[in-house]
């Protein structure tokens, strides 16, 4: 693959708006002696043609042009964050993924309390008073979303997406807590959140997470599950608008490689295929606002997972 792919920044794009108001206002200076008539006149002309001035106008042309829904139960939980918050957040999923979780005052308007939290057969529902901030992976050095083709890291680009599931997969325990985000009136809320099994491919073919969770915590099966020649695509450091496509020996590999999640993964749900069947694994990994951005392909070949590609394109 020789075309560069657009480094798509998440959660990169924060913008902050005041409005500012000042009126001047000159001093009518008139003779003591006459002070009473040039009162009464100045009143009268103020109830006549003079056309009133409101110093609001403009301001309230500015509010009334943001397209705010009309339902007013979720006008109300965003008042107290709309004058800190940019308009742009609901753009894309990205925009306001990033502020619902580094946010705490817009996290808590952008949930849809009482929220239903599942975990297996029981069911709680969160109010607004017990719940407490949640940072999901924002205060991690890196995330990662799964896919089983390249072609659809381009849905982390689109604006018309409705529903979106972000995960935090617990490879060791075997389970997955599911965030449940839904687009209601072209705003982003949460809606749910649900603990299940981790779901693993049967038969003798090599599932693909206990196969990463092996491939992430031991150096030696790793350097035995890369595919020689390994493919390196990087940013020419002379010309950034340039890409090279090399290979790396083991040595470079270990140099190069990214931060592994040995423990954990996390992944965001835009709709993409994901099956237990594939043969192919696309691991993006993605800093959370600082440009970061590496990926790893993978393929199955005779029943067995290997590395076959690495690409680093950060800022």
């Amino acid at each position: 693959m020789r075309d560069k792919k657009e480094n798509s920044l998440l959660f990169d794009r924060e913008k902050k708006k005041t409005a500012n108001f000042a009126f001047d206002f000159s001093e009518v200076q008139m003779k003591k002696i006459v002070f009473g008539c040039c009162l009464l006149i100045f009143i009268a002309s103020c109830g006549g043609n003079g056309k009133k001035v409101d110093p609001f106008e403009k301001l309230t042309e500015q509010l009334d042009s943001m397209n705010v829904g009309s339902d007013s139960v979720l006008q109300d939980t965003m008042v107290l964050v709309e004058e800190v918050i940019p308009v742009t957040v609901d753009e894309s999923f990205a925009d306001f993924f990033y502020n619902f979780a580094s946010d705490e005052k817009f996290q808590r308007s952008r949930i849809l309390f009482p929220m239903p939290y599942y975990e297996g057969k029981e069911v709680k529902r969160i109010s607004r008073e017990a719940w407490k901030f949640d940072p999901l992976f924002s205060r991690q050095d890196a995330y990662t979303i799964l896919f089983d083709k390249a072609e659809e890291m381009e849905m982390e680009k689109d604006t018309s997406l409705h529903s979106v599931q972000v995960e935090w997969i617990y490879l060791k325990e075997k389970r997955v807590k599911r965030y449940y985000f839904e687009r209601k009136k072209d705003a982003w809320f949460l809606e749910a959140i649900n603990w299940e099994k981790l779901a693993h491919g049967e038969g003798n073919e090599e599932d693909f997470l206990t196969f990463y969770e092996h491939f992430a915590s031991d150096s030696i099966f790793q350097r035995e599950r890369l595919h020689y020649p390994l493919l390196f695509v990087t940013a020419d450091p002379e010309d950034e608008f340039q890409i090279l496509e090399t290979t790396l020996d083991i040595g470079q590999w270990f140099a190069f490689r990214p931060p592994m999640m040995k423990e954990k993964l996390t992944n965001v749900r835009y709709g993409q295929t994901e099956t237990l069947t594939s043969d192919t694994k696309v691991v993006e990994f993605k800093g959370f606002g600082n440009g970061f951005s590496n990926v790893m392909y993978f393929e199955r070949r005779h029943g067995i997972w290997k590395l076959m590609k690495f690409e680093d394109l950060s800022d």
